[in-house]
């Protein structure tokens, strides 16, 4: 067993015992990791509040090999998100942010710049408006699939590299924009608009921060999500379902969001 320092976002964590609870959390050096916080449940914890969701905290822990559970000595909060914890409907997209991470990435998978977008995605969905919260959203799941390998192709036809033209196609077997030619290859493929399409390859390039100042959601955002959120269920399947983003679309769909 050996002791190790990093920082946390937490995912999740489930009560194991009357005062203890696993942990799971994205760590900035080890990816995703577990760990039994003993004694957290208590009133005064040493813990405090550092283990609720979405808190970023600099951690100790004992790591044990050939373990994907291990034990956490301490913790400290860097990050709480206080504001966004008082608002339901940012709790949902915050959820979805998260809920992706714990479902598509492999335990114990270092991923520095998926630390640092998760990060920063909360602290957007914290100072978001409303009406900014599914372009910050949209533009993280985009930017994540692509940290964790499922990035969809936007510069040209996946299938033969041409130039899209008037008319695309996003194939959601394919894994990117078709053209005109090869999407009937594609029985999954969707029809992108071409605004829908320049608006992707914006949200793939561009910072988070930037985005939420620049876009507000509109027809063209919701698009983009419905999409995407096509093209995850498409290539994780049962498996990854994101009950999350389910309860999201229905909170939009039901105009709460």
């Amino acid at each position: 067993m050996s002791i190790h320092r990093t920082q946390g976002i937490v995912l999740r964590t489930r009560k194991i015992r009357e005062s203890s609870r696993i942990v799971v959390f994205f760590t900035r050096d080890y990816g995703k990791i577990s760990a039994v916080a003993k004694g957290s449940l208590r009133p005064k914890s040493k813990f405090g509040s550092s283990l609720e969701l979405f808190t970023r905290s600099s951690l100790i822990f004992y790591r044990k090999e050939n373990r994907d559970l291990h034990t956490l000595s301490h913790s400290d909060i860097l990050s709480a998100h206080k504001d966004l914890k008082k608002d339901v409907v940012k709790l949902a997209y915050a959820s979805v942010a998260v809920e992706m991470v714990e479902r598509l990435v492999p335990g114990e998978d270092p991923n520095k710049p998926l630390y640092q977008l998760l990060d920063s995605v909360l602290k957007q969905i914290e100072l978001a408006e409303r009406q900014q919260l599914e372009v910050v959203l949209t533009a993280y799941v985009l930017k994540m699939l692509h940290l964790v390998g499922y990035g969809p192709e936007l510069t040209g036809c996946v299938r033969c590299s041409k130039a899209i033209g008037d008319k695309a196609w996003f194939g959601l077997v394919s894994g990117g924009v078709l053209c005109r030619q090869c999407h009937g290859q594609d029985l999954n493929a969707v029809e992108i608009s071409q605004e829908a399409l320049e608006l992707m390859r914006k949200y793939e390039g561009e910072p988070m921060e930037e985005l939420r100042q620049a876009y507000t959601a509109d027809a063209v955002t919701r698009e983009i999500s419905d999409i995407l959120g096509s093209f995850v269920r498409t290539h994780i399947g049962e498996g990854g379902k994101i009950k999350s983003l389910e309860f999201l679309e229905r909170m939009r769909d039901a105009s709460y969001a």
